[in-house]
């Protein structure tokens, strides 16, 4: 159990730190049970609810060397090679879901390419790439920048350096 004041890894909302740990009965009487209440690093001002038991929604912030790691590894990191459109947006639905950096990377690397690719043939990016891109490059820099306290923009120009090192 975390406690007030721990940052923790949340699923959807990125990085958060816990303010408040109580009893709510959310789903009205006889229902109560314990909730974090927490407030995402990066959007000050919202918060997020969630149950204490919750094992799938949050989870320890990855350390700087495991980031530094990861880093180091983006030249193998494993690349989406699902050819339709819709079986490649599944796929990265799939991976975004583990709520895991390296398949975020992962997803992050398979449109980054895909997009370079599509752009030299003088095609447009896709836009449900893009709308995933968003969503898988978020957490991850977030995650990233956290960790290695630093800002976004400084692990995403070094993945994205690592990747175009690669190609």
């Amino acid at each position: 159990m975390y406690k007030v004041g721990d940052y923790i890894m949340h699923e959807t909302s990125g990085v958060c730190q816990v303010k408040e740990i109580s009893e709510k009965a959310l789903h009205g009487k006889g229902s109560e049970k314990m909730y974090y209440s927490l407030e995402p690093v990066f959007d000050r001002g919202a918060s997020v609810i969630t149950p204490v038991d919750s094992k799938t929604r949050i989870r320890d912030v990855k350390s700087p060397d495991e980031f530094e790691e990861l880093l180091d590894e983006v030249p193998q990191i494993d690349v989406v090679k699902e050819e339709g459109n819709r079986a490649r947006t599944e796929k990265f639905k799939e991976k975004i879901a583990l709520f895991d950096p390296k398949q975020l990377a992962s997803v992050v690397k398979s449109i980054y390419l895909h997009q370079k690719k599509r752009v030299a043939a003088g095609k447009k990016a896709m836009s449900s790439d893009e709308r995933v891109m968003d969503v898988a490059a978020q957490r991850l820099f977030e995650e990233m920048a956290f960790a290695m306290k630093t800002d976004i923009d400084t692990v995403k120009h070094a993945f994205f350096k690592k990747l175009d090192g690669e190609a």
